[in-house]
């Protein structure tokens, strides 16, 4: 299938009420793709998006995945013209191990952001929702604030201070999430 750019799309990432009212926002006069790992969860609220009159349609995606993070790039790239991508989703950390919140919440917004940074419309834009927990934490060396930023996305998860017994708790691997996903959004801004 071919791209086609005379379709405007909007990307979003994550079927919850975030996402959703986003879409609602910027989706006005565009073609929505709403992406979940929950494939219910992205057709319910696809069907809420289309009974409010915003043509929608859906994908599974899981964001820890470099692969299905590629895949949905493709899919959303032969929809149309991808000129925002919407990234909600996450773990929290009452949700899930640390090593789960730095695959998805750190590991998985970097997929996003690279993935879609290579087909992304030009003059389009991103919004990735984070937390303040990122800018709770004490400031980080300037050589790890760079790694964050600039590592591939693939060799994340083995830098050595994320490894699992340097960060032993959840709360601190989503502080350091949300702290790599302002460091990744800022150096994405200028790629973009």
């Amino acid at each position: 299938m071919s791209t086609s750019t005379a379709v405007e799309l909007v990307v979003v990432i994550g079927a919850g009420s975030m996402g959703q009212a986003i879409a609602r926002r910027i989706g006005v006069g565009k073609t929505i793709l709403l992406a979940d790992l929950n494939e219910d969860a992205a057709g319910t609220a696809a069907r809420t998006l289309q009974a409010a009159g915003f043509p929608t349609s859906t994908a599974t995606v899981d964001v820890a995945s470099h692969d299905s993070v590629a895949r949905l790039a493709e899919t959303a790239s032969a929809l149309g013209a991808v000129v925002h991508v919407v990234h909600t989703a996450g773990l929290s950390p009452a949700q899930a191990s640390p090593e789960a919140i730095i695959a998805v919440d750190l590991v998985g917004v970097a997929f996003v952001l690279e993935e879609f940074g290579r087909i992304i419309a030009s003059g389009g834009s991103g919004i990735v929702i984070a937390s303040q927990a990122g800018h709770m934490l004490p400031p980080l060396p300037a050589e790890q604030n760079e790694a964050l930023a600039r590592t591939p996305a693939g060799e994340l998860a083995q830098l050595p201070f994320l490894q699992p017994d340097i960060v032993t708790n959840s709360g601190a691997a989503y502080a350091l999430a949300k702290r790599a996903n302002i460091l990744r959004v800022q150096a994405a801004s200028v790629d973009w």
